[in-house]
């Protein structure tokens, strides 16, 4: 007989319980194994919390270092890192919903071949904000390491920046303008070097301007159109070409550069600029940082005269016993029964000035005596040239000039550099407040080079004035107010040395428009140019301030000058330490480099 089998209900039931339970007890594991997910989450957010708050607890102390050593970078008195390291510059916590400790209170370096840890600069390639720029280079690091106080974890993070302290020549710009700029020319033209202005950029070409250096302007853009206050008329889809990559580069960083205690640039007060220029403030520390920046205090020889027209000169070593020693007369004239001496190298002259409407009573320095005094044999003061290249640590190679001849209608108090087609090795800046006037050819080795480019035999060299005036080699003082414009016809003339000076600035007076004359007739001319003569500049044009004594508009062509062939260039020597122009001065910038936290 056949019997089936039945499955026990008990031992159903059994296997139902059994699963039940595994299952409830993977439940149980997956639940504790979530909730542990969930804790650790929680612990590792808090912990990522207390790390970002530590991070910018420790940033912040950097950036008080960072603050302090750029503040006293910018006004020359940066001192070694030590300085810059301590409690010190441990930010106030007060209103912080966490409180920290500093572990490693904020610590500078400046890393240092020389092993001094002070800020020793190095020529070398600037950082981003200043791409195809050079200058005087000091490598900061500042680290800090903060830990959260009363917290349930102890978190530390450390900060860690890099940063430079810049020297930036303002020669290593082709163009530099502390102020709008406005380029305009009517013939094809080239800017071969870096432009940085503080300003806006007008660039409105009648022909073909191309940049073929970086361009930077402190504005979001460029304006391809004349300026508001210039009473011509803009050209129609103007052909402005730009050759480096990401430029121009705009809303950059002003350059600033320290006068007194507030520096200028653009966003502050263009005019103050000139006071580089003037006699130094009373009690200024004339051997400071900030008393180097006035040309007075920096340069090697002071000429001035009286009101009469007697002129005295200076030797200025603050080597030196006597910082200023009275140089002697080296020449002499005899008128009649009386022997009048003078310097074989600067005297007065007397010329007319067809924009400015006036007589001009010049200080004149004739350069190549001034180099014969410098370097003859027997010559009573070139011992203090050679002397100055051990105790100054270079030759006599700049010369301040101080004209008080008076001011007035029809009278311009100036200074004139003749005779300068060549050079002493050493190179020579002539600075002055007062409107400059180069007559003939300067720093050309001799003679007129008419290239554009031809650099190879130039030695540094500079103006810094008011205005300056090109006067060609086919000038002649004999010119009159009443000489035609036609009858003033100029030579071929070169000039190779930077040139930094103010401008008269578009601006529109009681409803009349008078255009600045732009970077292309930054050099002032007042002959009979045309295209059959050129006028050669390799240099560096750099605009500081509004001019305020050489102050007419310019006018149009036709007016007071025509136009030459101008073979303009930035000068590449300019681009290395050695060929700068001497005691022009620099602005500072601290760049960012590096940023790590950890």
């Amino acid at each position: 007989m056949k019997r089936t089998h039945k499955p026990s209900a008990r031992r159903n039931q059994g296997y139902a319980l059994l699963i039940t339970i595994v299952f409830i007890g993977i439940a149980l594991l997956l639940l504790g194994s979530v909730m542990n997910w969930t804790n650790s989450s929680a612990r590792q957010t808090e912990r990522n919390n207390l790390f970002s708050l530590g991070t910018g607890a420790a940033e912040a102390a950097d950036e008080s270092v960072i603050a302090t050593v750029a503040r006293d970078f910018a006004y020359g008195s940066a001192k070694a890192a030590t300085n810059y390291t301590g409690a010190s510059f441990i930010p106030s916590q007060a209103g912080w919903p966490v409180s920290f400790s500093f572990s490693n209170t904020p610590t500078l370096i400046f890393p240092s071949m020389y092993g001094s840890n002070l800020p020793t600069q190095v020529f070398a390639v600037l950082g981003w904000q200043f791409q195809g720029s050079f200058g005087m280079v000091t490598t900061g690091i500042v680290t800090s390491t903060a830990t959260a106080l009363n917290q349930p974890y102890n978190v530390s993070a450390t900060v860690k920046e890099t940063f430079q302290l810049a020297t930036i020549p303002l020669a290593q710009k082709a163009i530099f303008y502390n102020m709008n700029m406005e380029i305009c020319p009517g013939a094809n033209m080239t800017v071969n070097g870096p432009t940085y202005v503080n300003g806006q950029i007008y660039a409105d070409p009648g022909a073909s301007l191309t940049f073929a250096g970086t361009v930077n302007t402190t504005m979001p853009t460029v304006i391809y159109t004349r300026s508001p206050n210039d009473q011509q008329s803009s050209t129609a889809n103007p052909t402005v070409v730009y050759t480096v990559t990401n430029s121009p580069m705009t809303n950059s960083a002003p350059l600033v550069l320290p006068v007194g205690t507030n520096g200028y640039s653009a966003t502050t007060n263009t005019s103050s600029a000139a006071a580089i220029l003037d006699l130094p403030p009373a009690g200024t520390d004339a051997n400071s940082a900030v008393g180097q920046e006035y040309a007075y205090n920096a340069a090697d020889v002071i000429i001035s005269n009286s009101s009469s027209g007697l002129i005295s000169a200076f030797y200025q070593n603050s080597n030196n016993v006597n910082q200023f020693t009275a140089i002697p007369y080296n020449a002499t004239n005899v008128v009649g029964s009386v022997t009048n001496k003078y310097y074989s190298f600067a005297t007065n002259a007397s010329f007319y000035d067809y924009r400015e409407g006036k007589t001009v009573k010049a200080v004149q320095l004739n350069v190549g005596a001034f180099n014969s005094w410098l370097t003859g044999a027997g010559a009573t003061y070139n011992n203090q040239n050679s002397s100055g290249s051990t105790s100054k640590g270079h030759g006599i190679n700049s010369v301040y000039i101080y004209n008080n001849a008076p001011s007035s209608s029809t009278q311009l108090p100036a200074v004139r550099a003749s005779n300068g087609g060549t050079l002493a090795t050493q190179g020579l800046t002539i600075a002055t407040p007062d409107p400059i006037y180069v007559l003939g050819n300067y720093n050309a080795s001799g003679v007129s080079l008419n290239n554009g480019t031809n650099v190879v035999n130039a030695a540094p060299a500079g103006f810094m004035g008011d205005s300056i005036t090109i006067l060609s080699t086919g000038w002649s003082d004999s010119y009159t107010s009443s000489t035609a414009l036609s009858s003033r016809n100029p030579g071929n003339t070169t000039v190779n040395a930077a040139t930094l000076e103010g401008i008269v600035q578009s601006v529109t007076v009681s409803g009349t428009k008078h255009y600045s004359g732009g970077v292309e007739n930054f050099l002032r001319l007042l002959e009979n140019w045309s295209s059959s003569t050129t006028l050669t500049y390799n240099g560096s044009i750099i605009v500081l301030f509004q001019s305020r004594f050489a102050t007419n508009y310019w006018q149009t062509p036709g007016n007071y000058y025509n136009v030459p062939t101008r073979a303009w260039a930035f000068d590449v020597n300019f681009e290395t330490q050695g060929g700068l122009p001497p005691i022009f001065p620099s602005a500072k910038a601290m760049i960012r480099q590096n940023w790590a936290a950890y």
